[in-house]
């Protein structure tokens, strides 16, 4: 992995730690949230798998589609 890559999955990963972050500061304090609390955690998986993909150098397509990025 070359090193502007290295630098674009340390991205992905704190673009996916913050959604992560805001998907668990909702639950905490408003847990009726359902709908807003899925969409930070799909967002959140969404970047990790993209960031995996980029480590692994796996070209993919421009997409918000999980099962294709997976």
């Amino acid at each position: 992995m070359s090193e502007s890559n290295s630098e674009i999955v340390n991205t992905w990963i704190e673009k996916a730690d913050h959604d992560l972050g805001s998907a668990r500061l909702i639950f905490h304090h408003i847990p009726d949230y359902f709908d807003t609390i899925a969409f930070h955690c799909q967002q959140a998986v969404e970047k990790y798998i993209k960031a995996s993909l980029i480590h692994l150098d796996i070209e993919f397509l421009r997409s918000h589609d999980l099962p294709y990025l997976l």
